[in-house]
Formats: C-alpha cells, sequence, structure tokens
C-alpha cells in the first residue's frame, strides 16, 4: 500500500478544522448577537492585522456550508408513486438542503499590487446526504456527491485586508444514490462532469496559530453538473448544485 506523509503544520490545520467543524455543527441554534459580534470581531481583526512582509504563494482552504439544487420537472409519462401505492399529484422532485464540507488548494502563478492569478484544485462533498422532499416508491430517496475541480482563481486587490475573487474550473462530479423501495435492480452511482464558477472573498492572515498563517474566507459557487439517477426520467439533462461555504484559509 502506498503511503505519504502529512506535515505537522497541515496536521495541525486540519485539527483546528476539524474542532471548527464540531462547533459549527453542535451550536447551529446560537443567539444572533453573538454571531454578529463574532463578524465585528473578525471585520475588525482583517483591518488591523498588518500586511504580510513575504507573499504565500500556497493557500489551503478549510470550508463548511450548504448545497441547495434547484426542483426537476419529470418528463411527460412519468410519475411518482406514494408509498401508499397512490400517484402522487405533484410533477416536481424537490431536493432539501444539505451540508458540505471541503478542501480547496491554490497555488498563485500571477502576482500583481492589483490582482493575482492562481491555479489549483477543489474538493466538495456532502457527510450527509441530500435528501428528496417527497417519499416515493419508484424514485431514489437521497444521494451523496463528490465533486473534484481543478479550476483558476482572479483575486483583486490580494495584499488588501478583504480581497474580492472570482473563479471559474471544471471536473469530475459524482453521485451515489440510494436504492428506491421498487426498483430492488436498480443500479446505484452516477459518474459525471461538472462545470463550476463562483466568487468570495478572502481576508488577509488575521491570526498564527503554532506559527501557522491563518485567515478566513467566505465564497458562494455554482456547480453544474450532470443529473444523479433519480430513477424516474426528468425534463433537464443538466442541474445547478449551489453551494454557500466557509472556513480557514491558510497560507505557507
Amino acid at each position: 500500500m502506498n503511503s505519504f506523509r502529512v506535515g505537522p503544520h497541515i496536521m495541525q490545520a486540519l485539527k483546528l478544522f476539524v474542532t471548527a467543524t464540531a462547533v459549527v455543527v453542535f451550536r447551529t441554534k446560537a443567539q444572533k448577537n453573538k454571531i454578529k459580534w463574532l463578524v465585528g470581531c473578525l471585520m475588525t481583526a482583517a483591518l488591523w492585522s498588518p500586511p504580510a512582509v513575504a507573499q504565500d504563494k500556497n493557500e489551503v482552504g478549510l470550508v463548511i456550508g450548504g448545497i441547495v439544487a434547484p426542483s426537476q420537472t419529470l418528463s411527460p409519462g412519468a410519475s411518482l408513486i406514494a408509498p401508499s401505492g397512490t400517484v402522487l399529484s405533484t410533477r416536481d422532485i424537490t431536493l432539501d438542503s444539505s451540508l458540505t464540507l471541503g478542501a480547496e488548494y491554490d497555488r498563485e502563478f500571477v502576482g500583481r499590487q492589483k490582482f493575482a492569478i492562481d491555479g489549483g484544485i477543489d474538493f466538495l462533498a456532502s457527510p450527509l446526504d441530500v435528501k428528496l422532499s417527497q417519499k416515493a416508491q419508484n424514485a431514489i430517496g437521497e444521494y451523496a456527491f463528490i465533486f473534484l475541480t481543478p479550476h483558476v482563481r482572479v483575486k483583486f486587490h490580494p495584499h488588501g485586508a478583504f480581497s474580492p475573487w472570482l473563479s471559474f474550473g471544471g471536473g469530475y462530479a459524482r453521485f451515489l444514490e440510494s436504492v428506491p423501495p421498487a426498483a430492488s435492480s436498480f443500479r446505484r452511482g452516477t459518474n459525471t462532469g461538472t462545470l463550476v464558477f463562483g466568487g468570495g472573498i478572502d481576508t488577509r492572515t488575521v491570526v498564527h496559530v503554532l506559527k501557522i498563517p491563518i485567515g478566513f474566507r467566505i465564497e458562494v459557487r455554482d456547480f453544474y453538473s450532470g443529473l444523479p439517477n433519480y430513477n424516474q426520467k426528468v425534463t433537464a439533462n443538466l442541474q445547478n448544485n449551489l453551494a454557500f461555504n466557509g472556513g480557514l484559509l491558510i497560507r505557507f
């Protein structure tokens, strides 16, 4: 079996990300005034943090958030059957939002005072499956996904307290569907492609943890991919997967 070594800085960063993830998941009912206070502290820290003396060429983003996908309309002649055996009146397959976890790597290739161009790769997955809002005998109940997408990221004012950016790319998407109750011969697993484009804001380094420079990132990205196998024909051939994420940005 092949093995690889992970440096102590990256291990510390991953531990910090796991801790942050636990806090987000188990404290989702935090009061609004605490959230506003935290955002205010973040903005103050970013504005008052001194810019780095040397430009770091590599970045790793560790993010958490949610993903939403629009409903899919059934093709003519297709229908959903309820667990009771009756035909459902709805003509749409609607999807619930789901938790996402991701990791993003970038390396700067062009650096200027007003902009920078990075190249890298994104990984985004669903630790909790995307569930269909309605239950049906002849359609999947949920699916998991993985997106793995090389990208180009263009940053504006990369040395500023806040650096907005745009990104675009494309790559691999995989969906792993549940087996419909009335389709025992259903084949799980759909491999397809995806385009990705989006934007976000990075902060400069606001804190050092064990000498690791850490900032923050918020982002919105759309993974425009092929469809999972719903076990029902739908009118569309592609679907939008809109991800809203935020998290840590590690520079080295």
